[in-house]
């Protein structure tokens, strides 16, 4: 215990921002995608902190960038400043009067303005269908714009946020990396008649000891072969029984880039069977990794990954979200399907949770495992070290 204590106090480093190269990466993108819809300009108003800070890497900004080629308007708190934005507009708690000065500067009476995050996208804020912006403050700006035409542009920026750089990706490494000692945690305390919220408090606290942005974890703890309750707060008063099964996301974060591990625990023996239906999630993780490739329609991946267990004994079931920045998409669950997402593509540089189904045919059975991959030239790239299987405590 002292070793792994001298250890948790030896920070990994620190994290000192994306390079002004990245920041122009992000956007000559957004300025390329806006032009492709016709938009004058995009602007990103209060309320969407997600793709403020992934413009500005201020958690609280508005910008507004025009697809001319001049540089953007930033607004911010007051005392904030970058090395992306060294001279931003700074405010304190008013903000419909700046954000509406930037557009006039910029001469937009009478443009066509892509408003980011008005509503939930496919390839961010897709658990948003009704927005993110500040509704009162967007309702002014656009009151003293009569000529101008306002339109939704989530798309814009999230068509950039689709397909990472170089540094997401690396960050993102980084942050699996803190997840697995996350989970390596949580395997190291979690034993029957252990308190579930110190279980919570020490997988949050390792994460944090290096280096990791607040994301909360979730648990799920209820006997093996019931459904299980999703815990994103410490469970106070409750206790791990025996022959629970400890599924979990266990989140970190560095770079602002959020990656996520799902290593399920079984306290007790692995069933007999069970033992198929993770033998079936290994092979259909597999195998989905090796269809991630550049040019694949989602449609064709979707319907593989559900189709694979039909032959096999058993049923499975996609599972896969966008990760990165935050609410990043395209979101499958086997309750969103993706239907509007079948002609959407991988491209080189898509960052994902991938961790399917695999269950018995009476889908009594369930087995998820699985964390955060990277697609390459030649397929996914899974960013984790961990070896797949249920880990059994007994």
């Amino acid at each position: 215990m002292q070793d792994r204590q001298r250890e948790a106090a030896t920070p990994l480093g620190f994290w000192m921002g994306y390079s002004t190269a990245e920041r122009d990466r992000r956007w000559n993108a957004v300025r390329a995608n806006a032009a492709k819809e016709g938009l004058d300009c995009v602007w990103v108003p209060l309320g969407n902190g997600i793709d403020g800070r992934y413009m500005t890497q201020f958690r609280a900004a508005s910008i507004v960038l025009p697809t001319d080629g001049r540089d953007p308007i930033v607004i911010t708190d007051r005392g904030a400043y970058n090395n992306w934005v060294p001279e931003p507009r700074q405010t304190g708690r008013e903000w419909v009067q700046p954000m509406t000065a930037a557009l006039a500067d910029f001469g937009m009476e009478r443009a066509r303005i892509g408003v980011v995050g008005l509503k939930g996208g496919m390839t961010s804020h897709v658990r948003v269908p009704d927005g993110v912006v500040n509704h009162s403050a967007y309702a002014e700006v656009t009151r003293q714009f009569p000529n101008a035409t306002f339109v939704d542009a989530t798309e814009v920026v999230g068509m950039s946020r689709y397909v990472k750089g170089d540094e997401e990706i690396a960050n993102l490494r980084r942050a699996a990396e803190i997840s697995e000692a996350g989970i390596d945690e949580l395997i190291e305390v979690a034993r029957p008649g252990v308190d579930e919220a110190q279980v919570w408090a020490r997988v949050m606290a390792r994460m944090l000891e290096l280096g990791s942005e607040y994301y909360t974890l979730a648990l799920y703890t209820d006997p093996f072969g019931t459904p299980g309750r999703r815990k994103t707060n410490p469970p106070i008063g409750e206790r791990l029984q025996p022959n629970a099964y400890v599924m979990n996301e266990v989140s970190g974060v560095w770079g602002a880039q959020v990656a996520q591990e799902d290593q399920p625990v079984l306290l007790g023996p692995i069933p007999d069977e069970f033992k198929p239906v993770v033998e079936l999630q290994r092979e259909v993780f597999e195998a989905g990794l090796e269809r991630m490739k550049p040019g694949t329609r989602l449609g064709e991946f979707i319907d593989f990954i559900n189709g694979f267990g039909d032959s096999r004994g058993g049923k499975t079931l996609v599972l896969m979200h966008g990760r990165g920045y935050g609410d990043d998409g395209p979101l499958l669950t086997p309750l969103a399907r993706g239907e509007d997402l079948r002609e959407l593509r991988f491209e080189k540089g898509n960052a994902f949770v991938w961790k399917p189904y695999g269950m018995s045919v009476d889908e009594k059975l369930q087995f998820v495992w699985g964390g955060d991959v990277v697609v390459t030239d030649h397929g996914g790239e899974v960013l984790f070290k961990r070896q797949h299987g249920l880990v059994s405590i007994t």
